[in-house]
Parts: C-alpha cells; structure tokens; sequence
C-alpha cells in the first residue's frame, strides 16, 4: 500500500541513530524525502558510524537542543530509555510536536509516555517488525522495513494529522499498516518475536550443555540466528514483556511435553501428521504474506 502523499515534515529527530533509527533514515533518503533529519546519540563511536552513512544532517549528544527544533522525535533507544526521552520531551518539545517510536513492547511504552507528558493524542505508537541479528548504524539498510508489518497502537482519541503523518512514514518505507491494542500487540510478539529470540537462546544453551556444536551446520545457525542479538536490548524486551513471555513459554512448555509424549510412544505415523500439520500450517502462512506483500 502505498501512502497517499510521501511522508514529509520540517525537522525529524530520531533518538537513537542505530540499526532501526538509521535505517529509517536511509529509507527516507532513498525514497526522496528532502527534510532535515537529525539524529541524537550519545556514543561517539555510533554517532561517527551514523555520520558515515550520509542519511543525516546532523549528528549531536544533545537531545534538548535537538527536540527544541523538532517537528516529529523517532525513539529508537532501548525500551529502559524511553522514559528519559519523554521527559526531554515534556520539557523541549514544541507545540504539535508528534512522537512516534520502535518499540518492541507497547504496553511499556504507553506507561514511560504517560509518566511525563500530560497529552497523549500526540504520541502515536509503532513496531515496526524488522530487525537483524546486527546491530548499531553500520548495519543499517535502506530496505530493512519494505514489505514488512508495522503495528500501530492508535487510540480514538488521537489527533488525526498525527496518526496521519506516522502512517505516512512507515507506508513510505513500504511497510503494510496494522492496527491492535497495546495488550493485543505485546501478546502477539511476545509468540512471534520473542519467542523465537529465547528459542534460539536455549537451543544455544542445550548444545553448550550436551554437545554437537563441533557437527553444526547451516540448519543449526540459520535456527540460533537470532541468539546472536544484541543482549541488552533483548534484556530490556523481556523485562518489559515478562507477562506476555512467560504466558507463550507455558504454551511452549505444553508443545515440548506434547512432542515428548508422541516420541514416548513410538508413534511414527502421529509424529509425522504433526509435522504435516504444522508444514502445512507455515507455508499457508508465508503464502499469505507473499500476497500482502504484492498487493
């Protein structure tokens, strides 16, 4: 779906120019958008990496100054500085100032937002569903979100012109819109997001405890690929999504016992309509999402 006018705005800030924030940028930049984009780190090392990329206008440490000349803040810092941002916000920002966001939980950042600032109609909630074991601005792309999901938590009181300018942003980077509730989100992507983050993670640590890494092979990487993401950022996530989490690893749990129990009993041919079940299951699934994606 492409956006009924591109995306523009005088000023974007974009609070934490790593993989996600950067590659926004790039995105941008690649699809035409000639307004000032300004990114707000506070290592030099990722504010020389971003400054390499040519997706900025300026690169700087300090976040009041920048947000005092904001027209839209992208927060892209992990979950546990979300609160810190809100409340440069609440002290900087200008009047009609809209604030969107990457955050990979919902709920939490609802509550950081609602801590500081005394109007929420602004403050327009986003996941976009891209990512990479990588991180940091070196790792960007400039088509990291195209063809992807976005959800977005937009509530009936939103002021319209902003719910219209982040939808603008993420149909720009051609990503296909979805709306839910915080609740609905962070239940979601705590099965299909952080799930599979742990599931590698523990795959991982089963090989470490019993062997066979010395035999791994390509099936084995490309299943702990996402063992290899950044650890404090997948921290913050299940900090921030604990409920959600232990609620899809229960469900886990009874598929481990299930899958036991069929190897219990020797049963070939129920061990083998599973697998049917379940194959027949994902590629109607990954059939679907190749015609959103053409759509």
């Amino acid at each position: 779906m492409e956006p009924s006018t591109p995306f523009q705005t005088d000023s974007l800030v974009i609070v934490g120019p790593g993989l996600l924030g950067t590659s926004v940028a790039l995105g941008l930049r690649e699809r035409g958008f000639y307004g000032r984009i300004t990114g707000v780190g506070r290592r030099a090392e990722t504010l020389a990496q971003a400054r390499a990329t040519g997706a900025y206008d300026t690169l700087t440490d300090d976040l009041p100054a920048a947000i005092g000349q904001a027209s839209m803040v992208l927060i892209a810092v992990p979950l546990s500085g979300f609160r810190a941002v809100f409340e440069q916000i609440a002290l900087h920002g200008r009047p009609g100032l809209i604030v969107t966001d990457v955050g990979s939980t919902k709920a939490s950042v609802i509550a950081d937002a609602r801590a500081h600032l005394s109007d929420l109609t602004r403050v327009i909630g986003a996941h976009p569903m891209a990512g990479s074991e990588t991180s940091g601005p070196a790792g960007a792309r400039a088509d990291l979100f195209a063809g992807r999901p976005c959800v977005l938590t937009i509530a009936p009181t939103d002021a319209p012109d902003a719910v219209s300018a982040v939808e603008s942003l993420w149909l720009t980077l051609g990503m296909r819109l979805l709306r839910m509730s915080a609740e609905q989100h962070d239940e979601q992507v705590a099965v299909v997001s952080h799930m599979p983050h742990l599931a590698s993670v523990m795959l991982m640590m089963v090989a470490e405890k019993l062997g066979g890494l010395g035999v791994a092979s390509s099936g084995f990487r490309d299943t702990t690929r996402l063992a290899s993401s950044n650890p404090p950022m997948r921290a913050d996530i299940m900090d921030a999504n604990r409920a959600s989490i232990r609620k899809a690893l229960a469900s886990f749990r009874v598929a481990c016992d299930e899958m036991d129990a069929l190897l219990a009993d020797a049963d070939a041919d129920q061990i083998a309509g599973v697998l049917e079940r379940v194959r027949s299951a994902r590629e109607a699934w990954l059939a679907s999402t190749q015609k959103e994606t053409h759509a």
